[in-house]
């Protein structure tokens, strides 16, 4: 007896029989007993028994406390239940990232354990989950800005947010004063499959730009840079025809603030639609697109722009065959550039913008119609056309024109508006400001002499200021008179229209206004007489809409006349259902 060795477990806490041996934890977090961490946990063992402290070296009392059947605990819960906790997950591993500081990167940090999370994802305090539909479909809806501050919340939110942003296929982005191009990198990086791109440019922009977005964004499509009244755009006519030329997949680019360009060749078998604007003084300007189907061209508007119009508008036929809508807005615009136009002989335009060509005249348009007889937009705004030219417009675009512009116009009368009208019977859309005007009317100083100089002019005269105009139209929508302050009546008959503009309509008489528009939603008053607006509001914004009289007829016994019979003495039955009156809801803005 003496000779017997100790069994080998007497020595050994419990603990380490029944449980695996863990590294050593920060603090005091689990039992003293059986080594479970403490949270949520209630220990079995007996509390006048502690293994784990003083072990005893006495071989009996070592094996009275080993009996499995008196002293074993209940095993631990399975592991993975303690490995699926969301509140271990602490989302630590990565850098902040902060829009207004130098570029970083949310990729950075430990992902390989973010897969057990790909079905819920929480935010790591434990409190509750949220599916990943969810999450992806609130964080769809966030700003750029609001999306970088939540990746930061937990590694669920993290990568979610890391696929938004892979994802994404169009992206508007504001570029503050002073802000250094790694912002726009560090936000164009996170997009590799980025289609449409839009910046608003409150700071300066140059070649490093374009340089950047060409890096950055390998699928780019559509591209749009607006810059603000601050802002000044400082590329080139060889930085953007570099650019173009690389970007084989872009279709639609709009710039503005184009005044830097100078001469540019734009050469792209994919550039589909072109905007340019405040562009100036370009000695040469060569567009090899033979896709390009749209393009729009604004000139500034100094004396001294030297751009040859007459040539670029000829290159422009010879190159684009494919032009379906050409906007072009410069006052150099003259008669030989509308018959450049007419000779290119783009047999697919269907929208033509000419504006502020103070040059064009009736003739012009005789050379578009005879070119161009199926135009469904003709903006002629700013030109010194008269009814005649509106008579030419009718003969020849009856059928196919559905939108007439024809703004700062003074040669046109009201009997050339009221042609239209009456010839055009697709017409939807019709603009003619400051046609019906008199500047006389306009000049403050000559208000206090108007009753004085309207006895001194002529009839004539007379009927040119004050004006009558009566239209009558099934299709028209929207109709827009603003500023012609020569109008003194106006009747108007249009079932469809929907946009009424008056504004600074300042002779209009309320007492000669005669609406009749059930589905008119929007009427601009704004600079008109209180009078009017009253009587605006007063035929536009009635509670009930006008009711046919449903009264049934008879013949009296003579059958000399028909009479309507009350619903008293009808034959009919009483359970007929009648309509319903409906709100006609209309909107009188003078603000």
């Amino acid at each position: 007896m003496q000779g017997r060795q100790p069994h080998p477990h007497t020595t050994t806490p419990i603990s380490e029989v029944i449980l695996p041996k863990r590294g050593k934890k920060r603090g005091s977090y689990s039992c003293g007993r059986c080594g479970v961490p403490k949270k949520g946990h209630v220990c079995n063992f007996p509390k006048n028994l502690n293994p784990i402290d003083n072990p005893s070296p006495n071989p009996n009392s070592s094996l009275l406390a080993s009996p499995p059947s008196v002293v074993r605990p209940q095993p631990p819960p399975p592991l993975p239940q303690r490995h699926v906790l969301p509140q271990l997950r602490r989302a630590l591993s990565f850098d902040d990232v902060d829009v207004n500081d130098s570029p970083g990167s949310d990729d950075e940090g430990d992902f390989s354990d973010l897969d057990n999370e790909s079905d819920r994802v929480g935010s790591g305090s434990g409190i509750g989950t949220l599916p990943s539909s969810c999450l992806w479909e609130v964080f769809k809806r966030l700003p750029p800005p609001a999306l970088l501050s939540s990746a930061r919340v937990c590694k669920g939110w993290l990568e979610s947010s890391r696929r938004i942003w892979k994802s994404a296929v169009e992206l508007r982005l504001r570029v503050p004063v002073n802000a250094q191009i790694g912002l726009v990198g560090s936000v164009l990086k996170k997009c590799p499959g980025l289609v449409k791109l839009s910046l608003r440019m409150e700071s300066d922009i140059d070649a490093t730009m374009l340089a950047c977005i060409a890096f950055s964004c390998p699928k780019l499509d559509s591209m749009e840079i607006l810059m603000c009244n601050t802002s000044v755009n400082r590329i080139t006519g060889d930085e953007l025809g570099r650019f173009v030329a690389e970007k084989r997949s872009l279709t639609n680019l709009k710039m503005e603030g184009c005044s830097n360009l100078g001469g540019f060749t734009l050469c792209s078998t994919s550039l589909s639609t072109l905007s340019l604007s405040d562009l100036y003084c370009h000695a040469k300007m060569v567009f090899n697109c033979p896709n390009l189907k749209d393009v729009s061209l604004d000139f500034s508007h100094q004396e001294n722009d030297t751009t040859d119009l007459t040539l670029m508008v000829d290159g422009l036929g010879r190159s684009c065959p494919r032009l379906q809508n050409i906007h072009i807005a410069s006052i150099h615009l003259t008669h030989a550039v509308v018959l450049a136009l007419a000779a290119a002989n783009l047999r697919g335009l269907r929208m033509l913008s000419l504006v502020l060509g103070s040059e064009i005249t009736d003739a012009s348009v005789a050379a578009i119609a005879s070119s161009y007889s199926s135009l469904e937009l003709l903006d002629l705004s700013g030109s010194s056309i008269s009814d005649s030219g509106i008579g030419m417009i009718c003969n020849i675009f009856p059928e196919t024109l559905s939108k007439l512009l024809l703004a700062l116009c003074p040669n046109i009368t009201s009997s050339g508006i009221q042609f239209a009208a009456a010839q055009l019977p697709n017409l939807e859309l019709m603009d003619c400001g400051m046609t019906i005007s008199d500047p006389d009317l306009d000049n403050p100083t000559t208000q206090e002499n108007n009753d004085l100089q309207l006895q001194r002019t002529p009839n004539s005269k007379q009927h040119l200021i004050y004006q009558k105009l009566i239209i009558k139209h099934t299709c028209l929508k929207k109709l827009s008179l603003w500023g012609c302050s020569g109008l003194d009546a106006l009747y108007l008959n249009c079932p469809e229209l929907k946009d009424l503009n008056l504004n600074s309509c300042t002779n209009l008489n309320p007492e000669r206004l005669l609406l009749q528009c059930p589905n008119l939603e929007y009427v601009h008053a704004l600079g008109c007489q209180d009078a009017l607006v009253g009587t605006l509001k007063n035929q536009v914004c009635t509670d009930f809409m006008g009711v046919e009289d449903h009264s049934h007829c008879k013949r009296l016994p003579d059958g000399s006349k028909r009479i309507k019979v009350p619903d008293l003495f009808s034959p009919q039955p009483t359970d007929k259902k009648t309509k319903r009156i409906s709100k006609r809801c209309c909107t009188v803005l003078v603000n």
